[in-house]
Parts: C-alpha cells; structure tokens; sequence
C-alpha cells in the first residue's frame, strides 16, 4: 500500500487545500477579508493560486447576476496590488459585458490575455 501521510505533503499544499476549502463556504459578508488574509500567506504564489481559482468559481455563478458588480468591486478592493488577479478580475468584467451583449471597445478584446480566448 502506497498511502501519503499528511505530514509528507507540503506545508504550502496543506495551506492551499484548507484555503480553496474555506473560500467555498465562506459568507458573502466575509469573503473580502479571508481573501484579504489568503493574499497574506508567505507563498505568495499559491496565495494568488487560490485567490484566482475562488474568482473564476465565485465570477462563474455571478456571471449575468446583478450582484457582480458590486462583488467585483469589493474584489477588486482587496486584489489591487496584485497584478494577475487584477488583470484577471478585469477579464471577467469584459466577459461579463460581452455575455450581457453591452457594448465594449475592440482594443479590450485584442489586448485580453489567452484565458479568455479560451473562454466559452
């Protein structure tokens, strides 16, 4: 039997796995400061790693809902020194317009990362 203790596994893994978990319940009300406090971790790396992967589940479900954009702000609030995210968020809030059919620049379009190309 080939089974890994949890005390083999990276700190930074564990850290990672209790982040994702936490950000998938937490409270609306909540969720600006637990990413506040992910974005605080010393890996700065899988700190932004579970960060982006929260926005992409949380951007996903609020989509086309009205609440996005206050949700983006609020985000966005909490992500400005982070480049990636920011860039990120940014993407998202393009997506959004186009799936609303409002209207958007075609310099926005050009200028979007490979990610949303690649998005349906």
């Amino acid at each position: 039997m080939n089974s890994r203790h949890q005390s083999d596994e990276p700190a930074e893994h564990r850290r990672f796995t209790h982040y994702t978990q936490a950000l998938q319940t937490v409270a609306g009300a909540d969720e600006a400061d637990l990413l506040a406090a992910v974005l605080r971790d010393e890996d700065t790396t899988m700190a932004a790693s579970a960060v982006s992967r929260h926005m992409d589940r949380r951007a996903t479900e609020l989509l086309t809902d009205p609440a996005f954009t206050a949700w983006a702000q609020a985000m966005s609030r909490v992500i400005d020194q982070h480049d990636f995210l920011t860039t990120r968020l940014l993407e998202w809030c393009l997506l959004r317009t186009l799936a609303l059919g409002e209207p958007w620049a075609a310099e926005e379009l050009a200028d979007a990362s490979d990610w949303l190309s690649a998005q349906p």
